[in-house]
């Protein structure tokens, strides 16, 4: 019997190896319509980071619970350890859940970009709970979002 199953396991194996991987579900950041963030599932997903004339907005979704629209919230980005709280508005929230969005301005959003940039792994903490976020490829998402013509400095 042991020899049967290292025999089903190997031609398994072999099988899933020949089978294509389809890149579109794997996780990343990507940088798209001027906006940097975790790509999955072929939409933003978790965290998009945008400039405008306000400064950095850091927009958190993707978790079912709705927020009361207009109140703020605290929401605690911990990326390798170290610990940022951000003070972000609800909104109403289109489809499921609602998004929650912080602005930030000057050395306050740098700091927070590059974080994000050359961290391994962060986490966001929100009323609505908790939930990983990959940085895989964020560094280079977050430099084009950088160089694009609606961010400051």
């Amino acid at each position: 019997m042991p020899r049967n199953r290292l025999i089903l396991v190997i031609a398994t194996l072999a099988l899933a190896a020949l089978m294509p991987v389809r890149p579109g579900l794997a996780a990343g950041w990507r940088f798209a319509n001027g906006q940097a963030g975790l790509w999955a599932d072929g939409a933003f997903n978790g965290l998009v980071v945008g400039c405008g004339e306000g400064g950095v907005s850091f927009d958190f979704f993707g978790f079912p619970a709705r927020l009361e629209a207009g109140t703020s919230y605290s929401v605690v980005v911990t990326v390798d350890g170290t610990a940022r709280r951000l003070r972000a508005k609800a909104d109403g929230g289109q489809g499921v859940g609602s998004t929650l969005s912080a602005t930030l301005g000057g050395q306050e959003a740098a700091d927070l970009i590059e974080a994000l940039g050359r961290g391994r792994k962060a986490e966001v903490a929100t009323p609505a709970g908790r939930y990983d976020l990959p940085l895989a490829g964020s560094s280079k998402a977050l430099d084009a979002l950088r160089r694009s013509a609606d961010c400051p400095g």
